[in-house]
C-alpha cells in the first residue's frame, strides 16, 4: 500500500536519533581521560548498498527487495584533543548535534507530508 518513502524516512529518522544519542554520549564523556569519540556510519553503507541492483529480464522473475543497511557505531581511534588522550572536541560535537537535530526536523516534516498525501487520497478530497 505504501511506497518506499515511509521505510526510507523511518530508517533515516532512526539513524538521526542514534546520532543524537552518540553525540550526547561524547559530550557527556568530554572530560573522561582516554575516552575515544564515537560516531555513526550510515551514509557510506547506504551508498555501497545502492550500487548493487538486480535486474529482472523476464516478467516471471521475482523483483529484488533490497533492504536498507543498518547504522553502525564506530570509534574514532585517531583524534586526540588533549594530553589525557581524550578524543572529544566539544565544539564539534555540539555543532554536529544541532545540525543533526535540524536534519531530524526536516525528516519529520517529510514524513508528515507523506502521511498527509495518503490522508488526502483516502478521504477523496
Amino acid at each position: 500500500m505504501f511506497n518506499t518513502n515511509f521505510q526510507t524516512l523511518k530508517v533515516a529518522m532512526d539513524v538521526a536519533m542514534l546520532r543524537q544519542s552518540v553525540h550526547a554520549q561524547n559530550i557527556a564523556n568530554a572530560e573522561t581521560p582516554s575516552y575515544r569519540r564515537k560516531y555513526v556510519v550510515f551514509e557510506e553503507l547506504l551508498k555501497e548498498a545502492s550500487k548493487v541492483r538486480l535486474v529482472t529480464t523476464h516478467e516471471g522473475h521475482i523483483p529484488s527487495s533490497q533492504s536498507l543497511p543498518r547504522a553502525r557505531i564506530e570509534v574514532d581511534k585517531q583524534a586526540f584533543y588533549r594530553n589525557d588522550q581524550n578524543g572529544v572536541d566539544i565544539d564539534y560535537e555540539v555543532t554536529q548535534m544541532v545540525a543533526n537535530g535540524l536534519r531530524y526536523e526536516v525528516l519529520a516534516r517529510l514524513m508528515s507530508k507523506n502521511i498527509e498525501y495518503y490522508n488526502t487520497v483516502l478521504r477523496g478530497v
